[in-house]
C-alpha cells in the first residue's frame, strides 16, 4: 500500500512468487520487495544490534529501498546533495539537511516529547516536510510511523499499516500535510492521522482474528477428513509452512518439509481436494500451488472506518 501511493503497483501472487521464481520478477515487485527488506533490516537494527531509530537506521532503510530496481542516481542511503521541488513544496536546502535531520532524532528521543501515537504523526510530517532523501522519502517516512510504534512499545510486531488509509484517502493525505505547512493546521492533520492510526489497527486486529481461526478450522478439517494419521502430520506441518509461504512449488515444498518429492505430490492432492491449495497454471514445468483461503484474507477488505 505505501508503494502503491507512489504509483508503483504489484500483487501479493507476485510478491510470494519472487522467492521462488526469480525471472518472473518485475522492476515495480522488486521495488515492493526491497520495502520489506527495509523493514527487517531497520527492525534487526533497533532490536539486535540495540541502535536507537535515528538518522543511522533511517539512512541503511532507505540504501535497502533504493537498491534494486532504482540504481545509483537515487543516492542510496545518502542525504541528497541538491534543492528539489516537489509540487508545490519547496524543500529545505540540501545543507540544512543534516542539522534538521538531527533535530528530528532529538525529537524522537525526547522525553519531552508528546504522548507516543502524537509524537510519531508530528515526526512523520516533519521527516516529510524536510524530504531529506532524493526519491522514496514517502516510502521512508511511513516506514517511519510502524517503527515508532514499535520502538514506544505501542506495538510488539508490524502488524499496524497506515498506509492501507493513507492509500484508500490519498488526496485527503496529501491535502493534510499540505494544510501543515501552508497553514499551520497540525490538529486537523493529528485527527485524520489518529483516524488512519484507529482504523489500521481495527483493521490488523480483525484480519490476524481471521487468520488465527481459518488456521484453528484447517487443522480441525485435515484432522477429520483425513485418516491415515502420519499424512495428517505431514500436512499439518505443511500448512505451518503454507502460512508462511503460500505460493509454492513442489520441489519448494520438498527442500524445506525434508520429504521426496512423491510423498509432497501425494500430500499436495490431499491439499487440492480439501480446497487448501489451488494449482496455478503457470507452466508445465513447475507447477505453483497457492494457498487461497490464505490468500483470501490477506487481501479481504474489512469495513472499520466509523
Amino acid at each position: 500500500m505505501s508503494s502503491a501511493i507512489e504509483g508503483i503497483h504489484t500483487t501479493l501472487i507476485d510478491l510470494f512468487t519472487q522467492p521462488i521464481d526469480m525471472e518472473r520478477d518485475s522492476k515495480e515487485t522488486q521495488l515492493v520487495f526491497n520495502y520489506t527488506r527495509a523493514l527487517e533490516s531497520a527492525l534487526q537494527m533497533m532490536h539486535d544490534d540495540g541502535m536507537p531509530l535515528g538518522m543511522r537506521v533511517m539512512c541503511k532503510a532507505h540504501e535497502i529501498l533504493m537498491s534494486e530496481g532504482h540504481g545509483a542516481k537515487s543516492s542510496p542511503g545518502e542525504f541528497r546533495k541538491q534543492s528539489v521541488r516537489v509540487g508545490d513544496l519547496v524543500p529545505p536546502p540540501a545543507q540544512e539537511i543534516p542539522a534538521l535531520m538531527s533535530a528530528l532524532e532529538q525529537y524522537i528521543h525526547s522525553s519531552m516529547a508528546s504522548l507516543p501515537l502524537i509524537q510519531s504523526g508530528l515526526v512523520h510530517v516533519q521527516f516529510e516536510t524536510i524530504h531529506p532523501f532524493l526519491d522514496g522519502n514517502g516510502r521512508i517516512g511511513r516506514l517511519l510511523i510502524v517503527l515508532m510504534l514499535l520502538e514506544s512499545k505501542l506495538l510488539q510486531v508490524p502488524i499496524v499499516y497506515p498506509s492501507y488509509y493513507f492509500k484508500k484517502h490519498h488526496h485527503d493525505y496529501y491535502r493534510m500535510l499540505d494544510r501543515v505547512r501552508t497553514h499551520g493546521e497540525f490538529e486537523q492533520w493529528i485527527v485524520f492521522y489518529l483516524t488512519a492510526i484507529r482504523d489500521s489497527a481495527l483493521d490488523g486486529h480483525m484480519r490476524a482474528q481471521e487468520i488465527q481461526i481459518l488456521e484453528r478450522d484447517l487443522k480441525i478439517r485435515i484432522n477429520k477428513e483425513v485418516h491415515s494419521k502420519r499424512l495428517q502430520e505431514a500436512m499439518v506441518q505443511a500448512l505451518d509452512y503454507l502460512f508462511n509461504q503460500p505460493v509454492t512449488t513442489i520441489g519448494q515444498m520438498s527442500q524445506v518439509l525434508q520429504k521426496s518429492s512423491y510423498a509432497v505430490r501425494a500430500m499436495v492432492r490431499e491439499l487440492e481436494n480439501l480446497e487448501i491449495l489451488s494449482e496455478a497454471a503457470v507452466n508445465k514445468r513447475n507447477k505453483q500451488y497457492h494457498f487461497m483461503p490464505y490468500l483470501a484474507v490477506l487481501e479481504k477488505e474489512y469495513a472499520v472506518e466509523g
